[in-house]
């Protein structure tokens, strides 16, 4: 019995002490609340699912507008190439994304910010690379780039001004990496090692296609355009150049190759009363030995090649020409004696 009373007086004990500590609690934390202004109100529905808006860009001058953080468009397996042409003329800066979105927004609604457009430094590089992008290109289609060579002393910036006004009217890519020319003497193993790699991660960064890839280059560039199209024929479609050609600081490097493969369509414009003319005419005869697909122009003034049209012309030939001349070696390789021939080739590849 004495046991008995002992068990109740000490659980009546202890639910007075529970019930003694929830009420001072609870009076702690209503005293904090209140003196900390602390309000507990949900926010309304409009709120719920607000997105911020993004500022107004304000319209800059058609300068070179560096771009960090260009997007890098992902295309599928198969891509039609575009059509049509499209204008650019001044430069875009990189439009500033939203910053916040409801988690309940759908994927295809969540705002993103537009490819740029016009003159850009591309980022991500040791050295500068200037890109020419045309307007409201989509990453869902592909286009034809042109790499311009460089030249001693030669701005890419500036380089690519030569074509600005022939990629707005073919809505073109122009691309110029900063020039790394060679001291007198050397070899431009360094400077084709630079520009080979900007070529290719721009063509997988920019919904470009790999087989419409062109090379022009315009007096010392040209030159060097001429040494790194037969040094590298797998690189570009087809090549132009304009006032000079394969004669020059590089011409020990180049050596001619005979298979169609590993060879690639040239259009070559040189001034008519010029000494360039002669001093390529030997190349000439070389490279028609071997089977090089040749396209001769002369001109009387240097200020033709200034021309919009003379570019155009330019580039529809390279377009043209490249694809074809792919085609026809393609179609080449498929009979017994150019698989043969090129079964022995890939054997003695290292």
């Amino acid at each position: 019995m004495e046991n008995f009373r002992k068990s109740v007086s000490f659980l009546f004990f202890g639910v007075f002490f529970i019930t003694f500590s929830m009420n001072v609690c609870a009076e702690t934390v209503e005293e904090k609340k209140a003196s900390a202004n602390y309000d507990e109100t949900f926010p309304v529905s409009e709120e719920t699912g607000a997105v911020e808006e993004a500022p107004a860009v304000p319209q800059i001058p058609a300068e070179v507008q560096p771009a960090q953080g260009i997007p890098s468009p992902v295309l599928p397996a198969s891509s039609p190439e575009v059509k049509g042409s499209q204008a650019s003329g001044v430069v875009q800066p990189l439009p500033v994304a939203s910053k916040v979105a409801s988690r309940e927004l759908p994927e295809d609604q969540v705002f993103t910010a537009s490819n740029p457009s016009g003159l850009v430094e591309v980022s991500g590089y040791k050295y500068p690379v200037f890109l020419f992008a045309p307007k409201d290109y989509k990453s869902d289609r592909t286009y034809a780039m042109i790499m311009i060579a460089p030249a001693e002393a030669a701005k890419a910036e500036k380089q690519i001004e030569y074509l600005t006004g022939l990629a707005e009217r073919k809505s073109l890519f122009i691309l110029a990496p900063y020039v790394l020319w060679p001291k007198e003497g050397d070899t431009p193993y360094r400077l084709d090692e630079w520009i080979l790699s900007v070529k290719r991660d721009v063509v997988e960064r920019f919904p470009i296609s790999k087989k419409r890839v062109y090379l022009v280059g315009k007096d010392l560039g040209a030159h060097y355009a001429a040494y790194m199209a037969i040094k590298y024929p797998k690189e570009f479609a087809a090549v132009a150049l304009l006032g000079e050609a394969w004669d020059g600081p590089f011409s020990q490097l180049i050596q001619l190759r005979p298979d169609a493969a590993d060879q690639v369509p040239f259009y070559i414009a040189l001034k008519a009363d010029g000494d360039a003319r002669s001093r390529n005419q030997a190349w000439f005869d070389k490279l028609q030995q071997k089977g090089y697909p040749l396209h001769l122009v002369e001109y009387k003034k240097s200020e033709e090649l200034d021309d919009l049209e003379f570019k155009k012309s330019v580039y529809d030939w390279m377009e043209a020409t490249g694809q074809s001349w792919e085609a026809s070696v393609a179609q080449s390789q498929q009979t017994w004696k150019g698989k043969f021939k090129k079964g022995v080739k890939d054997f003695f590849v290292v």
